[in-house]
């Protein structure tokens, strides 16, 4: 159970609404309809496992930038040392300052993003990267997936597809409810001290992920 790693980690599960951390979340993947083609990716980890924990806030980039539904798909072309993000059938059109807007408009609090994995605007290190040509020559990040990490590099980021591993679904659980603790605290350094210690009572690997995050947090307050 989530909750009983977050009691582990001396953090009480939230009793009310106001109590639970907030996330934001890839529309799509609550069921709204504002994917490219028009439907949704409705995500039943994000939607039963998560919303008893964390209070979501849903955004869509490339509606946020004015796209319609249903619309002309967009993919992430390398163009020299840079990322764009363009119109497939129409190079000209160039989202890339503006979905990345999108993310600065943002703000805190947020405490993590569930985010939609390939997706040119949202997948983290996920999505399928191009040449100018249209071949597809590796991964990388959507702009506001890239331009989200760059601005808030300690908040809790997963794709929906890295939540089906168990381990995965825990660390970010756990290092949401951290950050939000750590984030609103007075006295940080013996909170992370606190949290190190009870992080020992957890199982190899999510220990050392837990650790590795604990550690991240504390490199912010130097």
């Amino acid at each position: 159970m989530l909750t009983d790693l977050l009691v582990k980690m001396g953090i009480s599960p939230p009793q009310q609404d106001w109590q639970k951390p907030v996330i934001g979340v890839s529309a799509c993947l609550t069921g709204q309809k504002v994917r490219y083609d028009g439907d949704h990716k409705h995500n039943g980890i994000v939607m039963h496992q998560l919303t008893p924990l964390l209070r979501f806030r849903e955004t869509c980039p490339e509606v946020s930038i004015g796209l319609p539904i249903p619309r002309p798909p967009i993919q992430v072309v390398q163009l020299g040392d840079a990322q764009r993000v363009q119109a497939v059938h129409d190079p000209s059109r160039d989202y890339t300052e503006s979905l990345e807007h999108v993310a600065e408009q943002l703000g805190e609090p947020l405490c993590g993003f569930v985010l939609k994995a390939r997706s040119p605007s949202c997948g983290h290190l996920t999505t399928p990267l191009h040449d100018e040509h249209g071949n597809d020559i590796g991964t990388g990040s959507g702009a506001f997936a890239r331009k989200l990490h760059d601005l808030y590099p300690r908040i809790a980021l997963a794709n929906e597809s890295d939540l089906e591993k168990p381990t995965f679904l825990q660390q970010f659980v756990i290092q949401v409810f951290c950050y939000q603790q750590w984030h609103h605290n007075d006295h940080q350094g013996s909170w992370l001290q606190e949290r190190l210690e009870k992080s020992e009572l957890l199982d190899e690997p999510l220990r050392t992920n837990v650790q590795h995050y604990l550690s991240r947090l504390s490199k912010a307050m130097h």
